[in-house]
C-alpha cells in the first residue's frame, strides 16, 4: 500500500453535515490539517502505528501514544511534512491532537427488538466511510442524552436486490439529559463485509464492500409502532492487501 493511494470512493468520506475542515498554515511541502477521523492500525513491516485517513491513505504516526490497533479516533489537528521520508513508503503525521471515539459492533437479527432502546435520535449526519477504515464507519449523532448506549442491528431478511443492507440504530438513555449536541460515533461491520465478500453491482477486485442504509427511530406513532424515516445509501469498503 503506497502513501499516495487515494480514495477509490472519493465522495463517500463525507455525506451531510461536515465532519472535516480544511488545512491551514501550509508552507511548501509542510501542511497542517484539522478535523479528520481515522482508524489506528498496527503495521508489522514498519514496527509502528499507521492511521487510515480519508484523502491521505495510510499515515505513519510514531509519536502517537495511548492508542491501539483498531481504535477509532478523531484528529483535531495533525501535520504532514512531505520532505520527511523516514517512514517510507508512508508520509508521517506529527503534532497529532486526537481523541478516542466510542465504537460499537453490529448485531444480526431477523427482527429489531426495541426493548428499552427508545431514546429518540434527533438526527444523523456526516456518514464517513473509506477503504482505509477497515470496515468501520463514522457518523455524527444528535440526541438529548449525555452518554447514550447504542445498538446497530442488521436485518438480514431485508436485503435489497443489489445486496443493500439495512442497519437500524437504536439508542438507550443513560438517565442524564443534556442539550442536543452532535457527537461522533464509530461502528464496525467488517465481519459482515468479509462474509458477504462483494455483494454490490460495482465490481473492483481490489476491494470488498457493501451497500448500506442507516435507519433510526425518530419517535413513535400513536399506535406505538416504530417510525423508520427513509435512509440514505452509502458504501462501506475495505481495501485488500492494504499494508
Amino acid at each position: 500500500m503506497k502513501k499516495k493511494n487515494w480514495l477509490f470512493f472519493p465522495i463517500l468520506f463525507m455525506l451531510g453535515v461536515g465532519l472535516f475542515s480544511c488545512n491551514f498554515g501550509n508552507t511548501g511541502n509542510v501542511g497542517t490539517y484539522t478535523g479528520f477521523p481515522a482508524v489506528v492500525t498496527s503495521n508489522y513491516n514498519t514496527g509502528g502505528i499507521l492511521l487510515g485517513v480519508p484523502n491521505f491513505g495510510y499515515l505513519a504516526a510514531p509519536g502517537l501514544i495511548n492508542f491501539y490497533d483498531g481504535d477509532c479516533i478523531f484528529m483535531n489537528q495533525f501535520t504532514i511534512d512531505r520532505n520527511d521520508v523516514s517512514s517510507s513508503p508512508y508520509f508521517t503525521a506529527s503534532n497529532i491532537n486526537a481523541i478516542k471515539i466510542n465504537q460499537s459492533a453490529y448485531e444480526e437479527s431477523d427482527t429489531v427488538e426495541i426493548d428499552d432502546y427508545t431514546l429518540p435520535i434527533s438526527s444523523i449526519s456526516g456518514i464517513s466511510s473509506c477503504e482505509f477504515y477497515q470496515g468501520k464507519f463514522f457518523v455524527t449523532i444528535n440526541c438529548g442524552d449525555s452518554s447514550p448506549a447504542f445498538r446497530l442491528v442488521y436485518k438480514n431478511n431485508e436485503d435489497g436486490g443489489d445486496g443493500t443492507k439495512n442497519f437500524y440504530l437504536l439508542a438507550k438513555a443513560s438517565g442524564t439529559t443534556t442539550s442536543v449536541t452532535p457527537t461522533i460515533y464509530a461502528f464496525d461491520v467488517l465481519p459482515l463485509i468479509l462474509m458477504c465478500q462483494q455483494d454490490t453491482t460495482v465490481q473492483n477486485l481490489d476491494y470488498l464492500f457493501i451497500n448500506a442504509n442507516l435507519k433510526y427511530f425518530s419517535g413513535f406513532s400513536d399506535a406505538g409502532a416504530p417510525n423508520f424515516p427513509s435512509a440514505q445509501t452509502f458504501i462501506v469498503p475495505v481495501l485488500l492487501n492494504n499494508q
